[in-house]
């Protein structure tokens, strides 16, 4: 596939179609499941030993034109190895990908990952050919799901897309053999004017069908981008902020702050941004309390729960002013 679809272009900008309410999710087991999702399926593909006290890393993994899930498996064979569970969509049409497949598959990345306990940090899609025209799209209009994108022969993004992921890092394979290889150098240009984080990989003598190593070195910097210290202080700051200890997910995110990886950072900000609009939405219920004493008290308790964090000082100037609200 040489040039993106009208109808792949056109699809992205439709809103998702719902499966149905009666839809059950796939079972969260370890082991390769193939699932339907009508009109087509895709592959699951899970740690054995899997368990919803682990958060895992997720591939998402796209076939080219004329391919299906099963000719890609084993191309992420070192993420499986290393626990990460990988999803293979297929395309109603194996020739390729049109507007209905691109809301199904939106939908089937938010069915997994709700159904199983995936690191939000880690939830990466890439692809080959179409695939990797896919992994552009998705990146774009879907930055609250994938974090990060690696196509390979196959990848075509316009200054406007670029601007949309300033903070997705990218990798592009696409050998000087490769028929995409012009439009991929070309979009890997305009990204880095755009001030995306891009590395662009052009082995002079890598043809459309790369080597296994092409898929070997995406997965090597997929591992790169959050560095083992980072990731747990990550993980760890996310699941307090789910336990709503803010102050300890503070005290997380500064050990973070001298990260050398840009990704790490940007990840961090996410978090970050969680704690502030959970003292923001603090704030406002109490202060919708209805009585001056009862807003002094849920002000106070929301003190205690983000003392530490950036959101501390926003809690104590609502408590102060609270408290000379008090009556006489």
């Amino acid at each position: 596939m040489r040039t993106l679809s009208l109808a792949l272009a056109l699809a992205l900008a439709l809103p998702v179609a719902a499966q149905g309410a009666d839809r059950k999710p796939p079972p969260a087991k370890g082991g390769r499941q193939k699932i339907d999702f009508a009109p087509s399926y895709y592959i699951l593909d899970v740690p054995g030993k899997y368990t919803p006290a682990q958060k895992y890393g997720i591939i998402f993994m796209f076939h080219g034109s004329g391919g299906r899930p099963e000719n890609y498996e084993s191309n992420y064979a070192a993420a499986k190895n290393k626990g990460y569970i990988l999803c293979l969509p297929a395309s109603r049409d194996p020739q390729g990908y049109d507007d209905e497949d691109m809301k199904r598959i939106v939908e089937i990345a938010k069915e997994v990952l709700a159904a199983y306990s995936i690191d939000r940090d880690r939830v990466y899609v890439s692809g080959h050919s179409a695939g990797g025209f896919v992994t552009c799209h998705l990146c774009t209009d879907h930055p609250e799901i994938f974090t990060a994108g690696a196509p390979v022969s196959g990848c075509l993004v316009s200054d406007e897309m670029a601007r949309k992921m300033l903070k997705t890092p990218f990798r592009v394979v696409s050998g000087g053999k490769d028929f995409n290889h012009a439009q991929s150098k070309k979009s890997v240009e305009d990204m880095k004017k755009a001030g995306m984080d891009v590395t662009f990989d052009e082995p002079p003598d890598w043809a459309h069908n790369p080597p296994a190593e092409a898929w070997k070195q995406q997965f090597e910097w997929m591992e790169s981008l959050v560095p083992a210290d980072c990731l747990g202080l990550l993980q760890g700051a996310r699941a307090l902020v789910e336990a709503k200890q803010y102050g300890k997910a503070g005290a997380a995110l500064k050990k973070l702050a001298g990260a050398k990886s840009a990704y790490a950072k940007n990840r961090a900000e996410l978090v970050a941004k969680a704690i502030d609009e959970a003292a923001t939405k603090a704030i406002a219920d109490a202060k919708a309390a209805g009585d001056a004493k009862k807003t002094v008290d849920l002000l106070t308790k929301a003190k205690s729960q983000f003392a530490g964090s950036e959101a501390e000082t926003k809690v104590v100037e609502a408590l102060d002013a609270a408290k000379v609200a008090l009556p006489k």
